[in-house]
Parts: C-alpha cells; structure tokens; sequence
C-alpha cells in the first residue's frame, strides 16, 4: 500500500471511530540562523504547523529568534550549553546524576533567563534536556528553575517518571538515529505514527532541523499537507498541548 493511501486508512478510521488525532511539533538544537531552519520552517509553515523550538541558551542568537517572527513558534529552554557531562562509556547527557544538583538547577535557570531575554513573549518556560535525558532526582524539584514544564522523548517500554512539573513529550523522532543517522522516510514518518495509535493525549513530533537536508522535507511535505488536510487530525500550537498537559495559561512563559 502506497504511503499516503496507508496514512489515509488510518486518518478514515479514526474519523469513523470519532478519535480525531492531537498533534504537536518540537524542533531541537536551534541556535543561529541557516538554510537548515529555512527549510524546516517553509515546510511547516505550508502546513499551517506552529513548532515550539527548543534552544540551546547559550549559543542562540537573535537573529534565529528573529527567523521565527511571523510563524506562531516559540521557544523551549534546551539545556544550557547541549554539552555532554556523563562519564567516559555511559549516554550521552547534560544534566544527569553526575553534577551537584544545586549546580544543574542553577545552570537551567540561567538558561530560562538567557531564552526570555533574547525570546521576550516567544520564550517559554518548558525545559527540554538535551539528548533527552535527565536526572531523577532534578524531577521533583524543576519549579525551583523557574520551569513550568519538561519536554523529553516517550518511550513506547517504559512509563515516563513523574516531574514536579507537567511534561509534555514528544513521540515520533523523524531521524534514525541508530542506523543512518538522518531523517527517515516518507514511509517511516507514516508508520511510526500509526504506531502511536494508543498514546493517551497529544502526539509529539520531534525534528533537528540542523541534520536535516531539503530532500527530507520535501519528502515529507505531502504527508505533512494531507495531516493538515484530514478532518480527523488537529495540530495543536505548542500553547495548546501545554495547556492539555495541564499547564496553567499564566505560568506558561516566564518573562
């Protein structure tokens, strides 16, 4: 079954079940300008796609934040640095279990701090910890940040752990990076969010603009039009899922 006919099955059956599909879409690692982001926020934009960006404070500039004006996104706080601080031999993370917690919470306001003074009413106090990993025992204590909400990647195998925050996660990671290590396919895309079927509340779409070439997206902007077209499916703006995650309106942005 072609691809789009196979995603077309699945939106029809959804409609007639009455389960219409909640998406939303998080681009990681955006720091400057480039025809990367170009690219990315063309094809969202011809959807009618508002992303939430998540940025990396210490390098983003403002000409990237300028590069968003006039398409509905926002930003989310991407750690600090993107830096890896894990021992030798273990994943990949910036705020894991090995720096003082006192150290970690610190480094993720001064993030926060830096995201609303360059993103102003773009910034938005959801912290998004890079490689998609974190801590446990930062969980119960990201509102001392000024953090109103955690962003991370739903594992399909394991319950993701409560925060002291709501989180809002993302789904389906529009790269492989286990094999190629850059963007799947049109028919990748579509399977793994019919895989999704079961998620209880918004699926998140996760994107790296800066691994993704023109051909990817182009590849995918049919998809990405019949979503947007199908009756059954409702992008929701990144203020939207934070509020069905339960995000309170006037602790959404901390500026």
């Amino acid at each position: 079954m072609r691809t789009q006919d196979a995603l077309a099955t699945y939106l029809d059956r959804r409609a007639d079940q009455d389960r219409p599909l909640d998406l939303w879409w998080r681009d990681d690692d955006l720091e400057t300008p480039s025809d990367d982001l170009s690219a990315c926020l063309g094809a969202l934009g011809e959807a009618g796609i508002a992303a939430a960006f998540a940025a990396i404070p210490k390098g983003l500039t403002a000409e990237a934040v300028g590069a968003l004006d006039g398409t509905g996104s926002v930003l989310f706080v991407h750690g600090w640095a993107h830096a890896n601080h894990a021992p030798a031999g273990e994943k990949k993370s910036e705020f894991g279990p090995t720096r003082r917690l006192s150290d970690r919470l610190a480094e993720i306001a001064r993030g926060r701090e830096r995201l609303d003074a360059l993103g102003r009413q773009r910034a938005v106090a959801c912290f998004v910890p890079p490689w998609n990993r974190i801590g446990a025992d930062l969980l119960p204590v990201l509102g001392e940040a000024g953090i109103a909400a955690l962003s991370a990647f739903a594992s399909q195998k394991h319950p993701a752990p409560e925060a002291s925050v709501p989180r809002l996660d993302t789904h389906v990671d529009l790269i492989d990076w286990r094999g190629t290590g850059g963007p799947i396919s049109g028919d990748g895309f579509v399977a793994r969010i019919i895989e999704h079927d079961g998620v209880d509340g918004p699926v998140g779409i996760l994107s790296h603009h800066r691994v993704t070439d023109p051909g990817a997206w182009n590849a995918w902007r049919p998809i990405l039009r019949q979503l947007s077209d199908h009756p059954a499916v409702r992008w929701l703006s990144p203020g939207e899922a934070l509020a069905r995650a339960g995000v309170e309106p006037g602790i959404r942005r901390q500026v």
